[in-house]
């Protein structure tokens, strides 16, 4: 689809979901909001009520600065818990940028080489002969631009499934992409055309856990690390509802869609004979890499915005950068394929480009764009999240797609508002992140006591009384007289022997990121 094409779709969406606007009711929203990003806020809460989806996020940055984010509609409907940009969705194929920037950092430091042969990297854990001896010719730069001879769309890309072999059930990404690659028979020559899949980018999975001797989802979130707004934790989910937290949402198939039965093994005991698609027809064990990462979309635009470089420190060398952005023009005349990342020209001329990703599994929706919106002017970056799949078939106007759909309207929106008003906005403030009184809320608050307990010991010393008081979620540590609690976003110090007031601290979002956990 060409950008002028990307436009019209996008702007008669819009037009569409102004009608389904006027009588539709708005969902709950959380966030920080702001006058000027209205027309956003419409167009988001629209797309909930005409889609018929659970809830979604957004992010939206100019240059290095988030100046708008904000969750709409519901986590979990059941349990009316509400959405926001701080829960961590599941990617999908956005797990690709991530999965291609570990390479592109063992490529920078000398460990990979984008022309060599990508067999080499992993043939210990092959163990065996590939059926068909192209594979072996296959390089890791083919992988990163899909041209590497799997057609998925005359032959199978198994991974997310499962298979039996010799009586085992195979589910993880390394284990379908041995059983793959032993097996099968290349579409087409390596390099000779461009053919979307997903079992490249569980190679180059298993290429940088191979080279870096770390699970991918630990070397991305060492690589990404704690800032503002950003936990840097990326991490392979979970599709069994007993392992899922209030850290995310709940991901949701279309209302009336059909059960399947899920891995098997997957469950414990007794298993179940049908389970709702998102949790347990497939795996994110088995999408590894190509479409099993988990993050908020916070923490993806913080990585959107360093690996560009236009937030510091850049994820990679500026010349790393732009090897992955690089057009990678192909025999069959495929363009805007760069290594990770779709790139389009967005004005005339390098390097203004148009940077994007998104990925469609069964109960979510992501992607992620960038561009500038002038002559090398400054980038535009919006990330958005959907916790749901919506009913089949589409419109007629667009399939699923989270760009026509949410997206490029929302860019539009930006485009109306102007940039000298984007560009006079300040970082957002973080105290509406995570909605107030909520459960989310509550977890992160324990996440944020335990945290507290092993980083100030001297200060919360013994075992602490839980409690809630006032709207306050609080834990008191006897030995210190001190009591450290949550309420409304704010973390709060309350010592009655030292000071009588209630001293704030700061926001619950401002101290997670160094709170959070990372694999």
């Amino acid at each position: 689809m060409t950008v002028v094409r990307m436009a019209l779709a996008g702007a008669l969406l819009t037009l569409s979901a102004w009608a389904v606007a006027q009588t539709a009711p708005s969902a709950v929203q959380t966030g920080p909001v702001d006058g000027d990003f209205a027309e956003v806020d419409r167009l988001a809460q629209d797309y909930l009520a005409r889609y018929g989806q659970p809830g979604a996020s957004l992010v939206i940055a100019w240059g290095d600065r988030i100046v708008y984010a904000q969750g709409y509609g519901w986590a979990d409907r059941e349990a009316r818990v509400p959405t926001s940009p701080w829960m961590e969705y599941r990617l999908a194929s956005v797990s690709k940028s991530f999965t291609a920037a570990a390479v592109m950092r063992l490529v920078e430091q000398g460990r990979v080489a984008l022309d060599a042969k990508a067999w080499g990297y992993v043939s210990p854990a092959m163990a065996g002969e590939p059926a068909d001896a192209r594979i072996k010719q296959v390089t890791v730069r083919q992988l990163l631009a899909h041209s590497w001879g799997l057609d998925r769309a005359v032959a199978s890309d198994p991974m997310g499934s499962w298979v039996r072999e010799n009586g085992q059930v195979l589910t993880t990404c390394p284990q379908m992409l041995r059983y793959q690659l032993l097996r099968m028979t290349l579409n087409f020559n390596p390099g000779a055309r461009y053919a979307y899949n997903n079992t490249g980018y569980c190679w180059l999975d298993l290429i940088a856990q191979t080279v870096d001797g770390r699970p991918l989802e630990s070397q991305l979130s060492e690589m990404l690390g704690p800032e503002p707004m950003s936990t840097g934790r990326v991490r392979i989910g979970s599709v069994l509802p007993a392992q899922v937290t209030p850290d995310e949402p709940h991901h949701y198939d279309y209302a009336g869609a059909p059960q399947q039965p899920p891995v098997p093994g997957l469950y414990p005991a007794p298993e179940p004979a049908l389970v709702p698609r998102p949790y347990g027809y497939y795996t994110l064990a088995g999408y590894g890499g190509s479409g099993g990462l988990m993050a908020s979309p916070l923490t993806v635009m913080r990585f959107v915005q360093r690996l560009q470089g236009i937030r510091q420190p850049a994820l990679l060398q500026p010349q790393t950068w732009n090897l992955m952005q690089t057009e990678q023009v192909l025999p069959d005349g495929t363009r805007n394929a760069g290594l990770g990342v779709q790139t389009i020209l967005a004005w005339t001329g390098y390097p203004d480009r148009w940077y994007s990703f998104q990925g469609n599994i069964l109960g979510t929706r992501t992607g992620w764009l960038s561009t500038p919106r002038s002559p090398g002017g400054p980038m535009v970056t919006i990330v958005g999240a959907v916790n749901g799949t919506r009913s089949w078939p589409s419109d007629g106007m667009a399939d699923d797609n989270i760009f026509t759909e949410l997206l490029y309207p929302v860019l539009y929106a930006l485009d109306t508002l102007g940039t000298s008003r984007l560009a006079a906005k300040t970082e957002i403030a973080t105290d509406r992140l995570i909605a107030w009184g909520s459960t989310t809320e509550a977890w992160l608050a324990d996440r944020l006591f335990d945290w507290g307990e092993r980083t100030y010991p001297q200060l919360l010393q013994g075992p602490p009384v839980a409690g809630e008081y006032d709207g306050y979620r609080y834990r008191y540590y006897a030995p210190t007289q001190t009591y450290v609690g949550v309420k409304n976003g704010q973390v709060v110090l309350y010592q009655p022997a030292v000071n009588p007031s209630i001293v704030s601290l700061g926001t619950l979002a401002d101290f997670l990121p160094s709170a959070t956990p990372r694999p």
